[in-house]
């Protein structure tokens, strides 16, 4: 029996998982078709249109623009997404906030003084509200300080509400030194033309203002041709407005930062009083400050802005999309542990995704590069810097996790990719990204973009550059195994070793820097080739058991869960865990224990082996290769693995030992490369060059041939004709040298300006290098190759190996070869992106040699 997935990619007829934006300005009706035909010929069958440039978004500008998109997309089968919003980020619905201001955002805001008693009778003034400022005061609060250094508070808070008349607060203060809160409902510290995700009124707004406009103008085409919406990076975006003593930054802001603007609703509170079981405004303090008991107060305030946000923001629009016959997608804003706190996120990745039909990421502006998986690097973003931890060993995991474990997902996860790394990344680094992310379980795609003008400044790279881009060959080539690759590995159940516990209620409750990162775990787990999903406490708490000693959540199940060392977790989740431990699942705390937990803690250096006692070994690797990932899923009872060599200069030759037996097909589908293979004991044998990859099908060896092992090697030494093309003019090559020594195009005494194409003419002995299975291998080539011999085209190359079956086309006597390369467009367009890459150099670099 076949496997009908393995039939679909060798014939050609794999799904699509692309749909890249597409930038539109409002001024380029007249070339959508050809832009939109230029998406299609890359191998991309759909797109999704990026509203963000458009200066009449929903306006008759924009609907004059999508009549054409529709109905090219129409006649070319292809779908259409659309960003969901005029402005970044989604939220601003349109601009409909700042025609109904009454359902713009609010804040918790709170000034506060520290005064000593005892002293009887005495008052404080009340600080006065903000001018221009919409401001409520809620409420007046003293806590006892504690007299350890620091601005601990110790004790139950004393209500002063009441004894505020004609804005001054009468009280005899007690014995100790007291802080008096001010806290207060403001529209400081808040984006005033965003909708507020904590009332469900403002957050129709959104539907009202752009989902619903759409569906007017094209219901015919929902479900259809319109495949549905995307989010983009939604988020509180609440700012410091109060007293702090330090600014940690966007991506840190979180419960217990001082002088944060809080998001607030009055629904808020009533969920937080329902969860404490008493009136929650006299524990507001805490929120920004630490007690012994602000633990509970800050999980009952992020439990219930999470539940808002989800309940009146993430699922209602899905729910819409849904019922109209549409997908909703996207993602937030996951940067640095942005996805479970406030500022940059939504405080809570899972619930935020929860109502969306896919899992959602983004990697963009040098997040993840090559070779930097154990070091902090350089980047544009976040203050100059990326923490490795998070990008290379978290980030693609949220996304096929989520994708995993809701139902109506259905292992569906998306990222948004490549934009913003700048012109410099070439196919290679983009082959590198699509492998990261597949082996992470991540399956489709959202290309990052295609744009109708040349030399665009926004966020380059720009697919096509409009005929100007010498790389689009090679991301054409890259897109159809996307596709492939994407479609080998969808549809079936992930095999896992271990779950690991999402650590925002930890760090929730323990507070920033006192709650280990899930990362820590990931990581010691991932370099040991045993493979994880994320769990949250809701999933937790929901459909998981515990089934013959294996946590069961949906079709998974996973032979250990690991808890990142927390001081504080929630009670519910704690007795939850203890029910796991007595069903006989090993629950491992990862390097501490929260209270009220009796067990010993396992060391990070000591987790791998822990999961493997726990029986967590689904495959192993001989030898010391901690950056070769594998991905394994079970399909139709067929075993499929991936495994991709993410180190930049180590080869892995090496040993798989897997579960799986029998005949399998072995394919490297940018390699054109397909054979049939077997293991009798699970024993696989690997050879991955730095940055190769490849997919294996158990069950099934589709009629392909045998491998055959490379025979003799000849370096040969021919006189090559040297042309050139710029990329003002990528089909006019000129003479630019014969020569027997190969050199970089870019060298600096040669063009090191040159952004183009560089065409190789020489001649080839039959005679020696006839036959079937003769292949040309090129060295190192700058970045991506093609090949002609006699006139046939054997093939692209966007990384190494660059070698290229020819036998087909040679014939006895003298042959004539042809090898075009491609570089990128960063040495003549210089973009401050490109900044932080590395740009390699350009040409056929060699050596050349015949396999025979």
């Amino acid at each position: 029996m076949t496997d009908a997935r393995l039939q679909d990619v060798l014939a050609g007829n794999e799904d699509n998982y692309l749909l890249p934006f597409y930038w539109q300005h409002g001024n380029h009706r007249d070339k959508i078709p050809e832009q939109v035909a230029r998406i299609r010929e890359s191998g991309c069958r759909a797109l999704c249109v990026e509203a963000r440039p458009h200066p009449e978004f929903c306006k008759e500008g924009w609907w004059g623009d999508m009549d054409v998109i529709l109905a090219t997309c129409e006649k070319l089968g292809m779908k259409v997404w659309i960003l969901d919003d005029k402005h970044f980020p989604t939220g601003y619905a349109n601009g409909a906030v700042e025609e109904h201001p009454e359902l713009g955002r609010r804040s918790l805001v709170e000034r506060h003084v520290d005064v000593m008693g005892p002293a009887p009778d005495n008052a404080l003034l009340v600080p006065p509200p903000e001018k221009g400022d919409d401001e409520t005061l809620l409420g007046v609060f003293a806590y006892r300080r504690a007299k350890a250094p620091g601005q601990k508070m110790e004790g139950a808070p004393v209500v002063l509400t009441d004894n505020v008349r004609d804005g001054i607060l009468s009280w005899d203060i007690p014995d100790g030194c007291w802080r008096v809160f001010f806290v207060r409902r403001s529209t400081r510290g808040v984006w005033k033309s965003y909708i507020d995700f904590l009332r469900a009124e403002s957050c129709a707004l959104q539907i009202e203002a752009v989902y619903e406009m759409h569906w007017k103008r094209y219901a015919r085409y929902f479900g259809n041709v319109l495949a549905g919406f995307f989010s983009d990076e939604p988020q509180f975006g609440n700012v410091l407005v109060g007293q702090h003593l330090d600014d940690r930054g966007m991506y840190e802001y979180g419960i217990g930062q001082e002088g944060l603007a809080l998001p607030y609703s009055d629904e808020l509170l009533a969920r937080m009083s329902a969860e404490m079981g008493e009136d929650a405004a006299r524990y507001f303090g805490e929120l920004w400050y630490e007690s012994d008991h602000s633990h509970l107060t800050r999980l009952a305030y992020m439990d219930a802005l999470t539940g808002l946000y989800h309940d009146f923001f993430s699922r209602p629009v899905g729910d819409w999309c849904r019922a109209h016959g549409v997908a909703y997608i996207g993602h937030i804003i996951e940067d640095m542990n942005a996805h479970g706190r406030m500022g940059y996120g939504p405080g809570h990745y899972f619930r935020a995704l929860e109502g969306q039909d896919m899992g959602g990421i983004d990697i963009v502006l040098h997040q993840v590069m090559p070779g930097f998986a154990d070091y902090l690097h350089t980047a544009i973003g976040a203050g100059g810097a990326y923490d490795p931890e998070f990008f290379d060993y978290v980030l693609g995991k949220l996304a096929a996790s989520i994708s995993h474990q809701c139902p109506h997902m259905r292992g569906r996860a998306m990222c948004e990719v490549f934009g913003a790394f700048g012109w410099a990344e070439g196919a290679p680094f983009m082959r590198w990204l699509l492998d990261f992310l597949l082996v992470r379980g991540v399956n489709h795609f959202v290309p990052h973009a295609f744009s109708p003008e040349y030399p665009d400044p926004d966020c380059p790279p720009h697919f096509g550059a409009e005929g100007h881009d010498p790389q689009f060959e090679g991301f054409t080539a890259l897109m159809g195994y996307a596709n492939k690759a994407a479609h080998l590995l969808s549809g079936g159940r992930h095999v896992a070793s271990a779950a690991i516990l999402y650590h925002a209620e930890g760090e929730w409750m323990s507070g920033a820097g006192k709650a280990m990162l899930m990362q820590k775990p990931a990581k010691a787990l991932y370099d040991a080739h045993l493979d994880f999903d994320i769990v949250c406490a809701d999933t937790l708490l929901g459909d998981a058991r515990v089934a013959d000693g294996r946590l069961a959540i949906g079709e998974e199940t996973f032979a250990a869960l690991v808890v990142p060392a927390a001081e504080y977790l929630p009670e519910k989740l704690l007795a939850r865990l203890a029910a796991f431990k007595a069903a006989g699942l090993p629950v491992l705390f990862a390097g501490g224990t929260p209270r009220g937990v009796e067990a010993e803690a396992v060391p990070l250096e000591a987790l791998a082996d822990a999961v493997r006692a726990a029986g967590g070994t689904d495959l192993s690797i001989d030898g010391d290769f901690p950056h070769l990932r594998a991905y394994h899923i079970v399909r139709d009872g067929r075993d499929v693995f991936m495994f991709f060599n993410e180190s930049f200069a180590l080869r892995a030759k090496t040993t798989a030992r897997l579960n799986a037996r029998g005949s399998f097909a072995r394919l490297r589908l940018l390699e054109d490369f397909a054979v049939s293979d077997a293991t009798d004991d699970g024993a696989v044998a690997l050879d991955l060059l730095p940055g190769q990859s490849e997919i294996l099908v158990f069950g099934d060896g589709a009629g392909l041939p045998a491998a055959k092992p490379c025979g003799a090697v000849r370096t040969i030494h021919p006189t090559f004709n040297v042309e050139i093309a710029d990329s003002d003019d990528l089909a006019a090559f000129r003479p630019y040298c014969v020569t027997d020594e190969l050199f970089s195009i870019t060298a600096p005494d040669r063009l090191p300006s040159f952004a183009g194409k560089a065409r190789y003419t020489f001649a080839l002995d039959g005679d020696e290098a006839t036959g079937g299975e003769r292949a040309l291998d090129l060295g190192r080539v700058g970045q991506t190759a093609r090949v002609w011999v006699n006139g046939g085209y054997a093939g692209i190359r966007v990384a190494p190996p660059y070698r290229f079956e020819i036998g087909k086309f040679m014939r006895p006597g003298e042959n004539t070869v042809v090898v075009e390369t491609a570089n990128t467009l960063a040495r003549k367009v210089r973009d401050r992106f490109s900044e932080f890459l590395q740009l390699p150099p350009a040409g056929l670099l060699g050596p050349v040699s015949i396999l025979m």
